[in-house]
């Protein structure tokens, strides 16, 4: 009996995410997609990888799909393994990549609009309680679960967000296979992995900006109702405020 790998009760890779699961299943879906069709690239690099790859008869069944056992399994295990520890958060954190996007594209901007100056004691004051800091201000209208501006805006800013993460642990996982297809003295390979490793760097950098104008649109709509933009200096008087 041949087994089966379907996502039945998965988001469908285009569709956009409605909140923090769904995205994170979206992000999986891609990984493993990703890592599938560069298991096949490293297979079809390298003869002693092929070699090994085909070792094994038996084969699964993805998405009606019969696919060979040793060029799935990678692909099984990197998704669940990356879900797991959430692996765009891991590099995130190590890059400083959500911190400084929460500061300089949310936070500040935000003090900005409200005409309330940031000099570089409250900023450190900011960036030392950042997690409080976003929970009280930013998410407290444009969280996913209970969004108080626009769900349409929330939403969009969801997707994004989704196939930003999408792209670092794609570039995560290319560097990986550049790496073996090196070690496995695949030069031609690796070279390509390379190109799409740079390519995939390049496209995210630039995903970046279209977060932040997203967060623009967010934070204009959550300033233009008084009674939050009141509550908004209140909370920043009190972050500004504390030692």
């Amino acid at each position: 009996m041949v087994p089966y790998i379907g996502y039945h009760d998965a988001v469908f890779p285009f569709d956009r995410p409605s909140g923090y699961s769904e995205m994170l299943n979206k992000i999986g879906i891609f990984t493993f997609l990703i890592t599938l069709g560069l298991t096949w690239f490293v297979g079809h690099s390298s003869a002693t990888a092929y070699s090994f790859l085909r070792s094994n008869a038996t084969t699964v069944e993805i998405l009606t799909l019969k696919v060979p056992l040793l060029y799935a399994a990678p692909a099984v295990i990197t998704a669940t393994f990356t879900r797991i520890i959430r692996l765009h958060d891991k590099l995130s954190d190590l890059f400083g990549i959500r911190a400084r996007f929460d500061i300089y594209r949310i936070l500040v901007p935000l003090c900005g609009s409200l005409e309330i100056p940031v000099d570089p004691e409250f900023r450190t004051k900011l960036q030392t309680r950042r997690g409080g800091a976003m929970e009280r201000t930013f998410y407290a209208y444009a969280s996913f679960e209970d969004p108080k501006i626009s769900k349409a805006l929330v939403f969009a800013a969801i997707d994004v967000w989704t196939w930003y993460w999408i792209l670092l642990e794609g570039a995560a996982i290319l560097a990986v296979a550049d790496i073996v297809l090196v070690s496995l003295k695949a030069y031609g390979g690796a070279t390509f992995a390379c190109a799409l490793l740079v390519l995939a760097i390049l496209l995210f950098a630039t995903h970046f900006d279209v977060c932040g104008r997203l967060a623009d649109a967010q934070i204009e709509e959550i300033v233009a109702n008084v009674e939050r933009a009141n509550a908004l200096r209140t909370e920043f008087t009190r972050i500004c405020a504390h030692t």
